[in-house]
């Protein structure tokens, strides 16, 4: 066998069992994403201040092997009218359109624990945390105020009117909810070069963000019945 012959069998070997275990390894990775596991935990209420407001509370989350998932729907329940309240808890960005699809494959397992109907607010994070919504609301607002800063009323007057509402109103179709109004505590406008101090991002990784974004102490939304 002549020598160049075999430094190339050598080298064909060698990339078909690189190229064999990139198979394997990007298979197993699949299969982890897959098999999530829904968890729901009830938490216990703090005596001190939340005994008397809450009637009771539930975590839900995912799993993966050991690991959780960088999204929890904390569902509290208020102890005067027995009122929902879902608050969306992650550390990370996160499409806003994928919490919304995690909220729906949690709601089966919330409506075991609550009285669904009751359904009366949402608290996600501010809308940085949601490239896609921050994208869109970044872009209707400029189209109507520019980079000027508005009043708290037209704020919510604007997010009534604005991509997002229409979103959420969709999505409350079937608990027979619509929003009734929106609120964002210390609202700003925040230039794009902060926002890899507010998302703990390189600035390599926003470059699909907007120059600037609506910005505040997370997003509170409001329900009423249709």
């Amino acid at each position: 066998m002549k020598p160049s012959f075999c430094i190339l069998l050598i080298v064909a070997l060698i990339s078909c069992t690189q190229e064999n275990k990139e198979k394997s390894e990007n298979v197993n990775i699949t299969k982890e994403i897959r098999d999530t596991t829904l968890v729901k935990k009830k938490n216990a209420l703090n005596a001190s201040y939340e005994v008397g407001f809450y009637s009771k509370s539930f975590s839900y989350y995912w799993t993966v092997g050991k690991d959780t998932l960088d999204l929890i729907i904390n569902v509290v329940e208020y102890e005067k009218d027995s009122s929902l309240h879902l608050n969306i808890l992650h550390e990370k960005p996160i499409l806003f359109r994928n919490v919304l699809d995690k909220i729906n494959e949690c709601i089966s397992l919330i409506e075991v624990d609550f009285n669904i109907t009751k359904f009366s607010s949402l608290y996600f994070r501010s809308p940085i945390y949601y490239l896609d919504l921050t994208k869109e609301l970044s872009k209707e607002y400029e189209q109507s105020f520019g980079k000027n800063r508005i009043s708290y009323q037209k704020l919510d007057e604007f997010l009534l009117e604005s991509a997002l509402n229409t979103q959420l109103n969709n999505f409350l179709k079937p608990f027979d909810k619509k929003v009734k109004r929106y609120s964002i505590e210390k609202f700003q406008l925040l230039d794009k070069k902060s926002f890899s101090e507010y998302l703990q991002l390189p600035v390599s990784e926003l470059s699909d963000y907007p120059e600037f974004t609506i910005e505040g102490m997370g997003l509170s939304v409001q329900l009423v019945d249709k």
